[in-house]
């Protein structure tokens, strides 16, 4: 019996065309892709694990997974090969062999979030994918301000699609920055995990308070009164990007 390696993959996508990460029947998914893929290089049926879910056409620069093969081709081969028969909206970054009990979603660390946001007046067709058009007036050193209460250890249940709430929804926020770069403006949140729509309802709730929709105070309430009808709207799919795992 051959002794299975453990495959770590990073992998890049434009989420347009996808019902997001998770298999599911009769419906293009990064899993299920990548999963049939495998299956066709290394003749088995493949179990990918990712490092977490991702919403319907939303993006990545850098998800990880991993699977358990007992193929013996190369790691830099799996990259070839996958390049080689995935769309042109997938990319397989690296391929790397880990140890056995590796866990792309357990032993995550942290992840790393942008939203992406266009305030000029009319949108640059480059961008329509990956970027939401917001081409009102804005307060952004309020929304910057506000930035600052995401941070640290906090029940965000009013910041989560409230029919999909787990058992716990407490998280911790290492860093929640909002950078403009012209007409850009970025969102970033470094979290140790992530509710449903979490970063997309945070999105909204900022676009919200920097057009004086909901005050500062109001911003604090919503940790303590976990209603997601007081807190902002979720932001569109297409502007959020998962950025970086870490591990």
């Amino acid at each position: 019996m051959k002794l299975e390696r453990n495959i770590k993959l990073t992998v890049a996508f434009e989420g347009t065309a996808y019902h997001g990460w998770q298999s599911q029947s009769n419906l293009p998914t990064l899993q299920g892709l990548l999963s049939e893929s495998l299956a066709r290089i290394t003749g088995e049926q493949v179990t990918l694990t990712g490092s977490g879910r991702t919403d319907a056409g939303t993006h990545a620069r850098g998800l990880v997974a991993n699977f358990l093969t007992a193929s013996r081709i190369p790691p830099a081969q799996f990259v070839r090969a996958l390049n080689s028969m995935l769309p042109r909206d997938v990319r397989i970054l690296s391929a790397r062999q880990a140890p056995r009990r590796f866990h792309a979603r357990h032993d995550a660390l942290s992840k790393v979030y942008r939203y992406q946001i266009y305030l000029g007046p009319v949108m640059k067709p480059h961008l329509v994918r990956e970027f939401y058009h917001y081409p009102y007036p804005i307060n952004i050193p309020r929304m910057t301000e506000a930035t600052r209460s995401f941070e640290g250890e906090h029940d965000f249940a009013g910041f989560a699609k409230s029919s999909s709430l787990p058992s716990t929804t407490i998280r911790r926020i290492f860093r929640c920055e909002l950078t403009k770069r012209g007409y850009r403006l970025l969102l970033t949140v470094e979290g140790n995990g992530f509710l449903h729509h979490m970063v997309r309802n945070m999105a909204g709730t900022l676009l919200e308070i920097g057009k004086g929709s909901i005050s500062l105070h109001e911003l604090q309430d919503l940790f303590v009164n976990r209603d997601r009808r007081l807190a902002g709207f979720t932001a569109p799919a297409h502007g959020l990007v998962l950025l970086k795992v870490r591990y």
